[in-house]
């Protein structure tokens, strides 16, 4: 793998080690967010760069000399605030696989006074008919609660919380079919695990009604359930045409060290289709439902994973979300191109309500894009959004979905 694609890909890795580490995935973000950017921006299953199925394969396998790579990279989103990352990527190949084996330690600190650190795993075998992703993290952030339901986030009203929380992650998925349409689909299990101790660090008078749980503020939640991953996209981290569509259901358990044993289920699903030589038409879709005994952390929370953007992740939640968005990116010249973008989404009480009684939220915005690596095909991205509440600015890399 060339020396380029490696440095653009350490910088994808990063983005999922820096916020996942981040104990936004305790009170602002679910687990599951701990991987966002690494899952949304660089690959197929939480964190790395997609290998094409055998059949479609272009390179050959890399070298199974180590290569470590250390990049820094700017961050800004409107929960974080804006910061500065850094991290150390070691790749080796140690079974001289089709795809290296990629390791990696993260860390950063946003202007919010919240910082994190985290490490990272990455390895597939026998031909890439097995995947696994391993990730952990500790860190701390200060963040905004604005209570559970469409009127609380309405209202924006919000007391100040500091979270303290260690999370960790492990996906294994398998290929089962060699040839055809399912030879693009992945199967597997995903555990979540994550410690939270959030105290209220700026409370509001005469609202204690807004104040989660103290039992759930101090808490943990230990999830397992089946996972999958259906990719067949052209391109890892800028496709032009192609279906990507990941999915879990995941159960507390008592067992794993949960306090809760409540159940989630996420699915995303995104298109591309290319309306010419230099214009892509990406269309998403999301939609999450969670039970009723779920802690007010691991909620459905509207604007997670890019949707839609202009809204503060956390600032809407409940018991269901669901959204789509479409947004159409253009090459201008050189390196340089431009997206605009339209959403609309909801929230509900829970799944059985969430076709008759969502609160339904819209949002818009345009963005530039900057071609950091022409090797790897990845995008400098930065945005500016606008929802029901206002508007928000993001920096990151690779495309929003």
């Amino acid at each position: 793998m060339p020396r380029a694609v490696k440095a653009s890909h350490t910088l994808l890795i990063l983005a999922g080690l820096l916020l996942g580490a981040a104990p936004a995935a305790a009170q602002n973000l679910p687990v599951k967010e701990m991987t966002d950017q690494a899952q949304t921006l660089a690959s197929d299953d939480l964190g790395v760069e997609v290998p094409l199925p055998p059949a479609q394969k272009a390179e050959p396998a890399p070298s199974a000399k180590a290569d470590l790579v250390v990049a820094p990279i700017p961050i800004s989103n409107p929960a974080f605030g804006t910061g500065i990352a850094g991290a150390a990527v070691l790749y080796y190949n140690p079974n001289k696989a089709d795809q290296p084996w990629v390791t990696g330690l993260g860390g950063g600190y946003t202007s919010t006074d919240s910082w994190g650190v985290g490490v990272f795993h990455r390895m597939s075998d026998a031909h890439d008919r097995v995947r696994f992703v391993g990730f952990a993290g500790y860190g701390q952030a200060n963040l905004n609660f604005y209570g559970i339901g469409p009127n609380a986030g309405s209202a924006g009203i919000s007391i100040k919380l500091h979270d303290e929380a260690f999370a960790g992650l492990a996906d294994a998925q398998v290929r089962i079919f060699d040839k055809g349409f399912l030879s693009h689909l992945y199967v597997g299990a995903r555990l979540l695990y994550m410690d939270l101790d959030s105290t209220i660090k700026v409370p509001l008078l005469g609202r204690p009604d807004l104040e989660p749980p103290a039992l759930e503020r101090n808490s943990a939640i230990g999830m397992i359930g089946p996972s999958f991953t259906f990719d067949k996209r052209d391109n890892a981290t800028n496709p032009r045409k192609g279906v990507y569509v990941t999915g879990s259901l995941l159960y507390g358990a008592s067992w794993l060290g949960s306090d809760f044993e409540h159940h989630k289920f996420e699915l995303d699903a995104n298109a591309y289709f290319p309306l010419g030589k230099t214009t892509v038409l990406g269309i998403r879709k999301q939609a999450c439902s969670v039970s009723d005994d779920a802690p007010y952390y691991d909620l459905c929370l509207f604007g997670q994973h890019g949707d839609l953007r202009g809204y503060e992740t956390g600032r809407y939640r409940d018991g269901a979300s669901w959204a789509i968005q479409a947004e159409l990116r253009q090459h201008l010249f050189g390196k340089l191109g431009g997206v605009a973008f339209f959403g609309v989404g909801g929230i509900a009480e829970d799944a059985g309500a969430i076709w008759k009684h969502s609160t339904v939220l819209t949002s818009g915005g345009i963005g530039i894009r900057y071609l950091a690596s022409r090797d790897a095909n990845v995008n400098l991205r930065a945005d500016v959004a606008w929802g029901k509440d206002g508007a928000a600015f993001y920096f990151g890399i690779g495309e929003a979905f």
